[in-house]
């Protein structure tokens, strides 16, 4: 008798990926032409909207953490983060980075806080879910303005995004289980205590742990500005890459007849006709690979009616695409952070915004369209795609990057003066006398 064999999470992976990897190489055989298409397709994107937008926050990042600026953060964040999220302050930045910056720069954040044992596995895992998150510039000015011409979609798409993920961050808080604390986190977080001045208040542990690591560090700003520089231009080459290699087999899968064969199927199922299953798998099909060419393809079909259809773009854009996946998991290689647990976070946090989009969609674009627009929102809107094709023509972030570095700081302030007045709380609590029986 033949004895089934079990196989682990990573030999899945591998399995899965060399399946692409083969799927790849085919489609450029027998498909030369659109392959190359497609990856001009897909560099397009990544030059015109994802290499903007993340440069700036990944040398910030890079800077930051060799000048010890993210040690000072995490003492300012402490308060506010362990109270609501039982995370240590230094992932404030992550999860600056995934509000503003979108993924998967927030992945490549946690994955050096990780390899610099400033967080366990748990926080980072925990913590991924609160960072990996689309920019708003994306969905408020290319999805909203650009594939909707409705800037005011793009707001409310973008609200239900950051807010199903934080409802989700919060319910990990009190659902996840404790692990067993690990030595080496444990002896950096006493070791950077101890170096802490006890009596000094937040602002002055925030000065004393800024410059025990900017001292630890000893890289002189010349240097380390080099360093950033070539290291973020490093990281945004591989998610290039992998924009590139992910729109082939959007391509690929498209000339194929899987769709159709799918489409008769659930039409000999009775799940509809064949010609609307075929229209929305060749809408959705794309956001599953890659997030921005699924929101074209979503934005240019006729399903955007009624609520569920955007419910479901929606759960696309917290599902992510595979291209994201890949990136991620490339960025935390070499630290034990669980792929399984992020796969896990993303169907959770696509369950979640589906539900909460179909069910708020028609009150929260009520409330919008009664209200006035927000000066941070694009008057016009973005010049249509050209027939036949996707043409990014005026859609270029880079005049968007002031504007996205000016949300970042703001993010950051808001979540300080949040986090001051969280430890003013906890202070309080611990100075009051107890109440008299």
């Amino acid at each position: 008798m033949f004895r089934l064999r079990t196989i682990s999470s990573q030999q899945a992976s591998t399995l899965i990926l060399g399946c692409l990897a083969l799927l790849l190489v085919i489609s450029i055989i027998v498909f030369p032409d659109q392959a190359f298409q497609s990856s001009l397709k897909g560099l397009s994107v990544w030059w015109k909207l994802v290499f903007p937008a993340l440069l700036p926050f990944l040398i910030m990042t890079e800077i930051a953490r060799g000048t010890g600026v993210l040690h000072g953060l995490g003492a300012l964040l402490e308060p506010l983060l362990r109270l609501l999220f039982r995370l240590p302050g230094v992932g404030g930045w992550a999860v600056a980075l995934g509000l503003t910056a979108g993924n998967p720069a927030g992945a490549i954040a946690v994955g050096g806080l990780r390899r610099d044992k400033l967080i366990t596995r748990d926080e980072a895992e925990r913590l991924l879910t609160l960072s990996h998150l689309l920019s708003p510039v994306f969905l408020i000015t290319v999805v909203g303005v650009g594939f909707l011409q409705n800037a005011k979609t793009g707001l409310a798409l973008t609200l239900l995004h950051y807010g199903s993920a934080i409802v989700l961050a919060l319910l990990q808080r009190f659902t996840h289980v404790r692990t067993v604390a690990e030595p080496e986190v444990v002896a950096n977080r006493r070791a950077e205590a101890r170096s802490l001045p006890s009596s000094a208040g937040l602002f002055g542990k925030c000065i004393a742990a800024w410059r025990n690591a900017h001292a630890a560090d000893g890289r002189t700003f010349g240097k380390l500005l080099g360093d950033s520089v070539s290291r973020s231009i490093q990281q945004l080459m591989t998610v290039g890459g992998f924009m590139m290699i992910f729109s082939v087999l959007i391509q690929a899968v498209s000339l194929s007849p899987v769709i159709p064969y799918v489409s008769r199927l659930s039409a000999v199922l009775g799940l509809g006709s064949a010609a609307d299953a075929e229209q929305l798998l060749s809408s959705v099909l794309p956001g599953l690979f890659e997030a921005h060419l699924g929101a074209y393809a979503m934005g240019q079909s006729q399903l955007l009616t009624g609520s569920w259809p955007y419910a479901l773009l929606s759960a696309l854009f917290a599902w992510g695409g595979l291209s994201t996946h890949a990136q991620v998991k490339s960025f935390i290689l070499g630290t034990d952070i669980r792929y399984a647990v992020f796969l896990r976070s993303r169907l959770l946090h696509a369950a979640a915004a589906f539900v909460s989009t179909g069910l708020l969609w028609q009150p929260l674009n009520g409330w919008l369209a009664r209200s006035e627009a927000p000066a941070y929102l694009p008057a016009q809107a973005l010049p249509a795609p050209a027939a036949g094709g996707w043409s990014l023509g005026g859609v270029n972030l880079w005049s968007l990057t002031g504007p996205t570095l000016l949300s970042f700081g703001f993010i950051m302030l808001l979540m300080l003066c949040l986090s001051v007045l969280a430890a003013a709380v906890v202070m309080k609590r611990h100075l009051s006398p107890p109440a008299q029986r």
